[in-house]
């Protein structure tokens, strides 16, 4: 009969919450990917400067930051407020990205 483990329950939460983050990540950057495709189009049409990728490719570094600074709060034994950090920006991020393209064309 196997005992009850902190060190490998601790081990198991912290994989999860990767694995976790990684797809997290992959979601966000498919949106950031459609969001430069979506400028680049813009661009061509309305006949805008390159610095219409800024909020994208803030959005494309910042996001990174934030994982890592969420994987650091769940080493710090903060796990529920870690995910929803993690959460809330990926959807803070989302959503300002779909504003940003929604100002950018006038839709």
């Amino acid at each position: 009969m196997k005992y009850y483990n902190d060190e490998t329950n601790a081990k198991g939460s912290y994989l999860i919450f990767v694995v976790f983050q990684v797809l997290l990540l992959l979601t966000v950057y498919g949106f950031v990917y459609t969001s430069l495709v979506a400028v680049g189009l813009a661009i061509q049409k309305y006949h805008l400067t390159a610095m219409a990728y800024m909020p994208v490719v803030f959005v494309m570094f910042a996001y990174p930051v934030v994982l890592y600074k969420t994987r650091r709060m769940f080493r710090k034994h903060k796990r529920l407020r870690a995910t929803g950090w993690m959460l809330g920006w990926a959807a803070f991020f989302i959503v300002v990205l779909y504003a940003f393209l929604a100002q950018l064309t006038g839709v």
